[in-house]
């Protein structure tokens, strides 16, 4: 049962840090975390912006920011775990095109999504933003 249940975290994990929402607009969002079976909270961050977040615990945090028309500017992926860093940077890799040791492009749905390791306040993070040049 113990095995059933650490291939199922890891699972989810995949199908989490595969899902790039940064270009969608809230609806498009929430009906795909509805769809991952993913409870979320939203949040406002100030008048215009807003975001939804969510704890896949002891593995990462996630934040979706959206601005004032209700579309994703910037996803933010923040490992739990110091370590943990190292096995999203192996699966960055692994699964999309590295620019250098702290940055990736994954190309899908006509759109490049740019993902950067960032240290803010000593802790890491990944930003995922979407490049100026795709379109939908």
């Amino acid at each position: 049962m113990r095995h059933i249940l650490l291939i199922g975290l890891f699972l989810k994990t995949s199908i989490c840090c595969s899902q790039f929402f940064v270009g969608f607009t809230k609806e498009e969002t929430a009906k795909s975390l509805y769809n991952l079976r993913i409870p979320y909270e939203e949040n406002k961050i100030n008048d215009t912006t807003s975001r939804f977040s969510w704890i896949l615990p002891n593995e990462y945090q996630m934040i979706v920011v959206f601005n004032e028309s209700g579309v994703s500017t910037r996803q933010t992926l923040i490992p739990e775990k110091e370590n943990s860093v190292n096995e999203f940077v192996s699966n960055f890799n692994k699964d999309y095109v590295r620019i250098s040791d702290i940055e990736w492009r994954n190309y899908t749905n006509g759109r490049i999504y740019k993902i950067t390791l960032e240290y803010i306040l000593n802790e890491p993070l990944f930003s995922i933003t979407l490049s100026e040049n795709s379109r939908k």
